[in-house]
């Protein structure tokens, strides 16, 4: 890839935040930001299901503002996954793998 160019590769991005997730350190590259940003806001939105507690959906949901109105970046991510609780690291790792079955299975990409 060349310097100036961003990756739109969105099963890369959703494959790293899996790992970022499970607590792995993943080589990024710059990703285009819009696609970055509605990736990230897909993963937020799914992964409020699936967490168990009020506050883990209410960080969850802090999040999703937060993408809604300032953007959100995989490097962020990496950086709150140091310190996010178990539970809304397993709900967005959980939803950004069932982001990712649901493009695989439609061939789509969502947002």
């Amino acid at each position: 890839m060349e310097n100036n160019e961003k990756s739109n590769d969105a099963r890369y991005l959703l494959a790293a935040l899996i790992e970022i997730y499970r607590g792995n350190i993943v080589f990024l590259p710059e990703f285009d930001p819009q696609m970055e940003n509605n990736l990230l806001r897909d993963v937020f939105s799914s992964a409020i299901s699936f967490a168990k507690f009020d506050e883990s959906r209410q960080t969850i949901s802090n999040e999703i503002f937060k993408c809604a109105n300032e953007g959100a970046t995989v490097k962020e991510q990496m950086e709150l996954a140091r310190v996010q609780t178990p539970d809304v690291l397993n709900a967005k790792m959980v939803a950004a793998a069932h982001v990712l079955k649901i493009m695989d299975d439609n061939k789509v990409i969502l947002s």
